[in-house]
């Protein structure tokens, strides 16, 4: 399975598409600019992307999920419920990315910071906000990389692929080269040398 943002993106969109609150109504980017567009579908959920980071294990991706709905300023008492029902959705999102669908590419934060706002803006809009820290899993599979002809230094791809890789060896002996030979990296190998 392809383990990208672009895979998370499209997860988070189809929560939204299948979501019967949401109803499909998903933007990437920024909050505002997702506000500003003509004919805003509401409830709305958006996803901006924030800074994260790369290790050996993991690409953490960092992200704010925003559900919002539109709602009448004459009508000061619809706040509480607009509040009750986007924190709701976010709640519902909580628990669909804690399922294997999720877990099996990814872990997500123990806790998920959540904000609540009033927003006026093209529209009047109030909701709730959700930090996400999604650690994708990074397999660190040097053979995948799309590239032509680069030497690792650690080993030559075998011609069926990086399933079974070699290492060049460089025997000396009394600092004269005796022998160059490749072999296998996933294999435990002993070299005896006799003098």
């Amino acid at each position: 399975m392809e383990r990208t943002l672009n895979q998370l993106m499209r997860e988070l969109q189809e929560i939204a598409t299948q979501h019967r609150q949401i109803n499909g109504s998903f933007f990437q980017g920024d909050f505002y600019d997702a506000i500003s567009r003509d004919a805003v579908q509401y409830p709305l959920m958006v996803v901006t992307l924030q800074p994260g980071s790369i290790n050996d294990t993991s690409v953490t991706i960092n992200a704010v999920v925003t559900i919002c709905d539109k709602y009448n300023k004459q009508e000061y008492r619809q706040i509480n419920e607009v509040h009750s029902d986007c924190l709701s959705i976010l709640n519902d999102i909580n628990v669909t990315m804690r399922q294997y669908r999720f877990t099996e590419f990814m872990d997500l934060a123990t806790n998920l910071a959540t904000d609540p706002f009033i927003e006026q803006g093209h529209d009047v809009v109030a909701g709730w906000t959700m930090a996400l820290q999604c650690n994708i899993f990074n397999e660190s599979d040097w053979c995948t990389i799309p590239y032509d002809n680069y030497d690792f230094e650690n080993g030559i791809p075998s011609p069926s692929g990086c399933g079974d890789l070699f290492t060049t060896y460089q025997l000396y002996v009394n600092s004269v080269l005796v022998d160059t030979f490749n072999q296998s990296t996933e294999t435990n190998n002993t070299i005896n040398i006799i003098l």
